[in-house]
């Protein structure tokens, strides 16, 4: 055991001077900490820690009233730049609250969700009362040979307003507002209101992109939470990798290190002529193919170390330090049939199928609706000085009764061989039974995807506790083969072996330690837990 002590100093020792570094445990979810210590590894912590606060209230804002983009910047914050080489230790729950504000993929997703959210404003939009200003004027010269010449002013100004509701209903309001060549004021009021009473006709027909919006926007907070979940599982296996590849190094040092003790031992001997000259070749070889390994085991932790960075979105310059083992408080296998009926209900890919299923309904209704008739009602009323016989003028000739223009009428448009609207029909029909087909495929490959994840976790289960029993019967073989050297009946070569043995089984422990817990970071993804629980609630989802 006190090998074991010795083994796991080197190995703190070892990390606490790489320039990139170290390793993780998976701990409890913790709360939120405070910014400063978050970024402590800044010059000024709490200068890093206002403006990243300052960016999010600003994309919150934006998010909430995506007009707010019209005069403002939202210009979230990128990872400050490394000016000191000091080795920052770094927890999982640190890299994933990092990451959560450095990482570029989750920043995208949040300033899409402006777009998004005008989207919808855009969807309701179709039936807000719609009013606008026109106006225009003219000044037109005329020459008649012989008679003289003549100039006409034409000055109109016309505030519109229109209206469409969910019944297809169509209301118009304008007033025009002519100042003719002899200063005469005469206003005229025109109102319309127009109503398809078969095709284009009903709150099926007038309200699905709306619905369809709707529906998008739901999804897009799905879509946002699934993004941010993606890039979560993606640091804590990163970070993980990085424990398990220093290990790896460390492990490989350390059998070299064994090797040369030994080469030096069988130098010894032959010298003293206990073993003949060409009995250290076999070792010389196999500390050069160790060399090779470790060499290979530097470059693939430093590899590590930066797609760790990378992935949070750090300085590539930074050196992180993180503890050297993970820890498992206690093996769980998920139960399966409470797992796929949380996954039917909240995986975004799943929702996302069940959505387009529902937006092809719609389209089917739309439609079946486009094949009927066009019969149309409508009316107009007209007021204010239409004519010269009255020679009234100003605004009193709109609202006295005097001077009214009133128009009903009715269109029907019977469509002949119209293979354009046949097409919308067939296709609408072709598309919602492909996704009928698509949502059955996908929810049976979820329940497949399901059970083979919870199965390779009851595997990965068993392989830990293997493990750890390989570990315990190592060091037990270890330290009888050093009783054994001590009383003369063990070489110093067969202690080495053993101690490769126990390495080479604390290196299968910690690998199958990872392995167990990226499959259960993994389900945690597929059923959208992953943000629950590491305690993270998304500002920007609504």
């Amino acid at each position: 055991m006190a090998f074991l002590k010795n083994w796991q100093c080197l190995m703190l020792g070892y990390c606490l001077a790489l320039s990139s570094s170290l390793f993780a445990a998976n701990p409890a979810p913790v709360k939120s900490l405070e910014p400063t210590t978050l970024y402590r590894w800044v010059d000024k912590p709490s200068d890093e820690a206002a403006h990243v606060s300052e960016a999010e209230d600003r994309l919150q804002k934006a998010i909430s009233n995506p007009e707010f983009m019209l005069n403002n910047w939202v210009d979230l914050p990128t990872s400050p730049d490394i000016r000191h080489k000091k080795a920052q230790r770094l927890s999982l729950r640190e890299a994933i609250l990092l990451a959560l504000r450095y990482n570029p993929n989750i920043q995208n997703a949040e300033l899409d969700r402006i777009i998004q959210r005008y989207q919808l404003r855009l969807a309701h939009n179709e039936f807000e009362l719609q009013y606008a200003l026109a106006g225009s004027a003219a000044i037109e010269k005329s020459r008649y040979s012989g008679v003289g010449n003549t100039t006409n002013k034409s000055y109109i100004a016309s505030p519109e307003l229109n209206l469409k509701t969910k019944l297809g209903t169509q209301l118009g309001l304008n007033i025009d507002n002519n100042v003719s060549n002899y200063n005469s004021y005469s206003p005229v009021l025109n109102f319309s209101i127009n109503q398809p009473l078969l095709r284009g006709f009903g709150r099926a027909a007038n309200e699905a992109g709306l619905l369809d919006a709707m529906d998008a926007e739901w999804l897009n907070k799905l879509n946002l939470q699934q993004s941010v979940i993606d890039q979560v599982t993606q640091v804590i296996t990163a970070y993980r990798a990085l424990i398990l590849s220093g290990n790896n190094l460390q492990n490989q040092k350390l059998q070299l290190q064994e090797a040369r003790k030994t080469y030096e031992i069988n130098e010894k001997k032959i010298a003293a002529g206990q073993l003949e000259p060409t009995g250290n070749i076999q070792q010389s070889y196999q500390i050069e193919s160790l060399s090779l390994m470790v060499e290979q085991a530097e470059n693939d932790f430093k590899i590590a170390a930066q797609d760790l960075l990378q992935t949070i979105g750090l300085d590539p310059k930074m050196r992180l330090s993180v503890p050297s083992n993970v820890v498992v408080e206690h093996l769980r296998v998920p139960k399966m049939k409470e797992s796929i009926d949380w996954a039917l209900a909240h995986n975004t890919q799943y929702l996302a199928q069940t959505m387009a299923l529902r937006a092809d309904e719609r389209a089917y209704a739309q439609a079946k609706n486009q094949q009927l008739w066009q019969l149309d009602v409508g009316a107009n009323v007209q007021t204010g000085s239409i004519n010269q016989v009255d020679r009234q003028r100003g605004f009193p000739t709109i609202y006295n009764g005097q001077n009214m223009n009133q128009t009903a009428r009715v269109t029907l448009t019977v469509p002949l061989h119209d293979i354009n609207r046949r097409n919308q029909l067939i296709s609408a029909k072709v598309r919602l039974e492909k996704d009928r087909l698509n949502l059955i495929a996908m929810k049976r490959a979820l329940e497949t995807t399901i059970t083979n994840t919870i199965n390779s976790i009851e595997s990965l289960a068993k392989r830990y506790q293997l493990a750890e029993k390989q570990v315990a019967l190592a060091e037990k073989s270890y330290e009888l083969e050093k009783k054994k050297q001590q009383a003369g009946i063990a070489s110093a070569l067969d202690v080495n072996n053993t101690q490769n043995q126990l390495i080479q089984a604390q290196m299968g422990l910690i690998s199958a330690k990872i392995a167990y817990l990226n499959q259960l970071s993994t389900l945690d993804r597929i059923l959208g837990k992953t943000l629950d629980y590491w305690q993270i609630k998304l500002r920007y989802g609504g």
